[in-house]
């Protein structure tokens, strides 16, 4: 439906000479489920528009959403629908199959999913034939808190995965791998309460943001976060390929390399958690250094070298995590260049 469909001009009444009246149509309030004595929020905007808020136990009609299955589906396709359901903001999700039981795979696939990736969601009802699966937060967590977890999560697995190269500790890079798990379920939840935040001006209260085209920035963080999370992931991967050290001389670069990685990674959200314009211009221009750093070191590697191939792409793990943290700088700057310009 277009926007200007739903939209309504009404005049503001001045009642008792100090109140002023504004009067809702009765279909808005048919369909928001609302009646006589229910309080309703407003709320004024950082873009001077004002914004009525239901009452909290008033509940979208769009609660509840349902899939259906087939026995042949492939567990990936299984997974992706229930992830975007769950993304979409859904509060309930059911699964039903198109004829016969739900096969044993299939459960379990679904029951790690939610165990693993879905963040306060449990599986309320279980038959053969159908799923129930039931998100019980509210958004309990704010998105800088949310979003801090996620990066203390994906530099730690950057260093380990450093240090399981230089030791050649395939445990330690397998313990790597594994953290990824967690990244991905702050990702999800990050990228659900965004969603929903949009749509409800309450939710993006909740989650800590000041208007919806702030969601905009914080899906380029999030996936940013999530992409350098999946570098040290290829990194603690080629740890399985070294039969042997690497040389001293080559392992004092490459961690010099991702200490200077890591500092711009950090940097960007430091930038991004107190909305610094200087400093996110300063991150693009270290992201940039580091890509020509990691242009020479490569250009220096001789084909014949022990291990050369595996050591280009962990240089280029590294300098994709210098280029993610710049997408997050850039986001920043695109929020904060009003804070540096003037209008006329």
């Amino acid at each position: 439906m277009d926007l200007l469909d739903e939209k309504e001009v009404r005049k503001l009444q001045l009642v008792g000479g100090s109140t002023y009246v504004l009067s809702l149509p009765k279909k808005w309030v048919y369909d928001m489920h609302l009646k006589t004595g229910d309080p309703v929020s407003i709320v004024k905007n950082p873009n001077n528009s004002l914004s009525l808020l239901p009452p909290a136990n008033v509940q979208s009609t769009s609660n509840r959403s349902t899939a259906i299955i087939g026995q042949k589906d492939s567990i990936e396709s299984i997974q992706r629908k229930i992830i975007a359901m769950y993304l979409a903001g859904y509060h309930i999700i059911e699964i039903h199959t198109k004829g016969g039981r739900i096969q044993l795979n299939q459960k379990q696939a679904i029951r790690d999913l939610i165990r693993t990736n879905m963040i306060g969601t449990e599986i309320v009802e279980s038959t053969p034939e159908s799923i129930t699966i039931q998100i019980l937060t509210s958004p309990e967590l704010s998105i800088s808190d949310a979003l801090k977890r996620m990066f203390l999560l994906t530099s730690t697995m950057h260093r380990q995965a450093i240090d399981a190269l230089k030791e050649m500790d395939t445990e330690l890079g397998e313990e790597t791998i594994h953290l990824d798990d967690e990244v991905d379920r702050f990702s999800l939840y990050i990228m659900r309460n965004l969603t929903l935040a949009v749509e409800h001006e309450r939710v993006l209260r909740d989650i800590g943001l000041q208007k919806p085209s702030d969601c905009i920035s914080y899906r380029i963080v999030v996936k940013s976060v999530e992409r350098i999370a999946d570098h040290a992931v290829s990194i603690a991967s080629r740890v399985k390929f070294l039969k042997s050290t690497l040389e001293s001389s080559i392992l004092q670069k490459i961690t010099k390399l991702s200490e200077e990685s890591l500092k711009v990674f950090e940097d960007s959200i430091e930038a991004l958690n107190k909305r610094d314009y200087i400093l996110a211009d300063a991150v693009a221009s270290d992201a940039n250094r580091i890509a020509e750093k990691e242009k020479e070191f490569t250009d220096s590697l001789e084909e014949s070298k022990k291990y050369s191939s595996v050591i280009k792409f962990v240089l280029e793990d590294i300098r994709r995590t210098a280029e993610y943290s710049s997408d997050i700088a850039e986001a920043v700057i695109n929020e904060t260049v009003q804070d540096v310009t003037s209008e006329k």
